[in-house]
């Protein structure tokens, strides 16, 4: 994901698979994140659990049409706050994509189940990437 002056904004999404378990810790000192696809309690530990975290906030973002941080507000936690309100989920999706069609409606909000689950506070209740693959391929 770029900007509009083609600089990265999340530049550490996927970086655990370049980590060999068995010659270090898994910990990075000098990686820090992007704000607003950093999971809740990061550790500067890089897991399997964080980049699905970052993943379900890039799928929010494409959902829901709005960057992952705006006016100081992430949009995962918004996101989690509308949910816990009981808001209708189909009211938080980009009007623009949904409107096309019910089908699109019902497929988005397929995809937002997923992203919801990918951004889960807990990093052991997040899905692992395979069956957020297999889900998103049947959608």
């Amino acid at each position: 994901m770029l900007n509009s002056l083609t600089d990265p904004l999340v530049w550490d999404f996927e970086l655990f698979k370049v980590i060999d378990p068995s010659r270090s810790n898994g910990s990075l000192s000098s990686v820090s994140g992007t704000i607003g696809y950093i999971p809740p309690a990061y550790t500067m530990r890089v897991t399997m659990a964080g980049n699905v975290y970052s993943f379900g906030v890039i799928l929010l973002e494409l959902l829901i049409g709005r960057p992952a941080v705006n006016e100081g507000r992430e949009l995962a936690k918004w996101v989690q706050s509308h949910s816990s309100q009981q808001e209708q989920p189909n009211n938080i999706l980009d009007l623009r994509v949904s409107k096309t069609s019910t089908v699109a409606t019902k497929q988005m909000l397929s995809a937002l189940s997923i992203a919801h689950a990918c951004i889960n506070i807990s990093p052991g209740e997040r899905p692992k990437m395979n069956t957020v693959l297999r889900t998103l391929t049947r959608i």
